[in-house]
């Protein structure tokens, strides 16, 4: 099963880990050389665990040339407000608003130079000051090409693929919108954090660990149904309804078996909302009547997936393939990080 990606910075906050631990294979972020240091004690639970998947650059991926990012990059940056891209004057406190430049290929770190969008750390020279917009767009573009790179070569349902997953709207935003003069396609914008429930309060790691353990079996099932959903939605060239129909009772069967395993843990698991982004091949264009379509699913009369139509850039500059799909968590909290 794929893992999930977790940008735009190496530490994800607690409510992520809660669900990347529960239904994730892994969790992978993207780190520089040094990486073991700058973990929370959180992230040290799950790399603990064996669940944590870190991505270094020369080793996990390329990092990428200007030439091979610069017309996304350029494309994303002209929507962005010029004030808004301009580093801050002072370097901040923490590490918010740094950019470590071992996750960039020279030839980009010279550009944003060269641009003054970004500048040495005066007291780091492996980072860069930026503004959090600029964070968000070069992370986003690296985060969105290692999961494409990585699904190419195993599946993003393999062992090695991996889901873009992040709490930031603005960087999942800017990672998915059309641009102008960019190819796009249509997609669904699906709401499953009624399939997907966490904790409703804090929880030690060690013990959802453990939980995951005991009820592999129930976890892998529900994730399976959802990947299947999400599948037949970005095939299917018929109304969306269609598809479900095809995976409802497996999927509402893995729901309940997953959440009377909770409930026999005394652990209660609440919907949070939860979006993904779910690219539609060729086939499935016609599916699509109107862009402003929005349709309430009901999966077997207990839950409810809401859908709506909307369109995706294609991922990367190969206008042959299609975006991942990508999750947006809207439960956001305050992490201290680079990216």
């Amino acid at each position: 099963m794929a893992g999930m990606l977790y940008y735009p910075f190496a530490n994800a906050p607690r409510s992520v880990l809660q669900r990347a631990i529960l239904y994730w294979d892994n969790l992978a972020t993207v780190v520089a050389p040094g990486w073991e240091a700058r973990l929370s004690a959180w992230m040290r639970e799950v790399q603990d665990a064996g669940l944590y998947r870190p991505l270094e650059a020369n080793r996990a991926f390329g990092p990428y040339a200007l030439h091979e990012i610069e017309g996304e990059l350029e494309r994303v940056l002209r929507r962005i407000p010029t004030d808004d891209l301009l580093p801050p004057t002072a370097p901040p406190s923490g590490e918010f608003s740094t950019l470590h430049v071992e996750k960039l290929h020279g030839s980009v770190v010279d550009e944003l130079l060269q641009r003054q969008l970004v500048y040495p750390h005066p007291d780091s020279p492996s980072r860069l000051v930026a503004a959090p917009a600029l964070l968000n767009v070069v992370v986003s573009l690296i985060a969105g090409r290692i999961a494409a790179e990585h699904n190419d070569r195993s599946g993003c349902t393999g062992p090695e693929g991996l889901r873009p997953y992040t709490d930031h709207e603005v960087a999942h935003r800017l990672g998915t919108e059309p641009l102008s003069d960019y190819d796009v396609t249509a997609c669904w914008h699906v709401d499953v954090g009624s399939l997907l429930p966490v904790p409703s309060s804090d929880i030690r790691i060690n013990d959802l660990v453990r939980f995951r353990e005991e009820y592999d079996d129930e976890r892998q099932r529900l994730m399976f149904a959802i990947d299947e959903m999400l599948h037949r939605l970005k095939q299917a060239g018929r109304h969306p309804q269609d598809a479900i129909s095809l995976v409802e009772k497996e999927l509402s069967e893995a729901l309940t078996d997953v959440r009377a395993a909770a409930q026999g843990r005394k652990l209660n698991l609440v919907a949070r909302p939860l979006a993904v982004t779910v690219a539609i091949g060729a086939a499935g264009i016609g599916a699509i009547a109107e862009p402003a379509l929005a349709v309430p699913m009901g999966v077997l009369s207990s839950l409810v997936v809401n859908i709506a139509t909307g369109r995706i850039r294609r991922a990367g500059n190969d206008s042959r393939k299609l975006a991942d799909f990508k999750y947006l968590h809207r439960v956001k909290e305050a992490v201290g990080g680079a990216a």
